[in-house]
């Protein structure tokens, strides 16, 4: 473990102990076998105990924080979550300025990498994809491309329930991934 991770890792890993299996399972449509838990991450499942560092630490807090509402289909923006405001420029900076630099002249190309990491196509913007970062807590990325007069632009958009599966700092570390992983397909 990092240090910087380390405490937070193992109280949500002693957390998770603590709570029964099937019900993480059911409730996060994650799975449990060969003595560890996986989730959906972006399309593929992955051992939670594989993971990089941020990532663990968003899975566990994910497999434990996470909430029973169901989507709802109401897209909201970062700052209409609790406490956003105080990680509001870090996820600026990486979660919406790599889709703009990777997509604002390319919106065909976010509908592509979206859909290669199990994306559906959503009706905002001049392109814009609803990626299932995690199952229960999908990212909609838009893109407004830019022309002579206007510069690009994009958002990051959550379902309104994803306020009751993780905190405002694991969302923006969330967006950030998936901002991340939508730049490097090719």
């Amino acid at each position: 473990m990092t240090s910087g991770y380390g405490e937070a890792e193992r109280l949500a890993l002693e957390r998770l102990k603590g709570l029964n299996i099937d019900e993480v399972c059911a409730r996060t449509a994650s799975e449990y076998a060969d003595g560890g838990y996986y989730v959906r991450w972006l399309g593929d499942w992955r051992r939670v105990s594989e993971g990089k560092p941020a990532e663990r630490i968003l899975w566990l807090h994910y497999l434990t924080h996470g909430g029973i509402k169901k989507i709802t289909g109401r897209l909201i923006a970062y700052r209409e979550i609790p406490t956003a405001m105080f990680y509001e420029p870090a996820f600026v900076k990486r979660a919406v300025r790599p889709i703009i630099k990777r997509f604002g002249s390319d919106t065909d190309g976010l509908i592509k990498a979206g859909a290669a990491l199990g994306g559906e196509r959503a009706e905002y913007g001049d392109a814009a994809i609803a990626v299932p970062c995690l199952p229960c807590v999908p990212v909609t990325y838009v893109v407004w491309a830019g022309d002579g007069e206007l510069p690009a632009d994009a958002a990051v958009l959550f379902d309104e329930s994803a306020k009751d599966w993780l905190p405002a700092e694991d969302l923006a570390v969330l967006a950030s991934l998936g901002a991340y992983a939508l730049c490097a397909v090719k």
